[in-house]
């Protein structure tokens, strides 16, 4: 709702009554709430930014001056934004925002800084737990050639159907797990990323 300084608690117990007596058995507690101001969405300022231009950013986090800074939006907003280094495989992505408050104005602007840290490639798959005939199905499946960017998008678009839709990847082969463990295993050094997967 654009309180962004709202200031809530601490809690305190507050009893009456004879100290010497047994406690009743409702306690109220007071929290103590002071909404602040409402603001409204300024701008956002990006540095170390190479992948991804400033406008492709500021497009990306879909909010405009005059918008209501919904904390929510905002947080989705950074999300989407780490969501679409890892669509181009920069899986280790930091954004470090810090909001300004203008008091006078009720507006809020953020300076961004951005880590994109290393693109990596897919390398390989590694599935335990699984039978050969699905092994062969799961690798016909995946998306991804060696050497290609590891598009994160990609791998969880793959698990879901491993966990909700598992016959688009299997057809009438009968496979039995409850489970799929997952993880993207990064070769810092080479810039590589393996895909582990295991059934259970």
């Amino acid at each position: 709702m654009g309180y962004l300084r709202a200031k809530i608690g601490p809690a305190e117990v507050r009893l009456s009554g004879n100290p010497n007596q047994k406690f009743p058995e409702d306690i109220p507690v007071y929290v103590p709430s002071v909404p602040g101001s409402v603001y409204h969405w300024k701008e956002a300022q990006w540095n170390g930014n190479n992948a991804l231009s400033s406008e492709t950013l500021k497009r990306t986090v879909g909010l405009n001056p005059g918008d209501l800074a919904d904390g929510m939006k905002i947080e989705g907003g950074w999300d989407r934004i780490r969501e679409a280094y890892g669509h181009l495989g920069y899986l280790d992505a930091k954004l470090s925002p810090v909001p300004s408050y203008d008091d006078q104005g009720h507006t809020v602007s953020y300076t961004v800084g951005v880590v994109e840290g290393k693109q990596y490639h897919y390398h390989d798959m590694v599935i335990t737990g699984m039978s050969a005939a699905g092994e062969r199905m799961m690798r016909d499946a995946w998306p991804l050639k060696p050497g290609e960017v590891m598009d994160k998008t990609a791998f969880e678009q793959y698990l879901l159907r491993l966990e909700a839709h598992r016959e688009s990847i299997f057809h009438e082969l009968p496979v039995h797990y409850d489970s799929v463990g997952h993880w993207l295993q990064t070769d810092t050094d080479k810039g590589t990323v393996d895909v582990l997967l295991d059934f259970k």
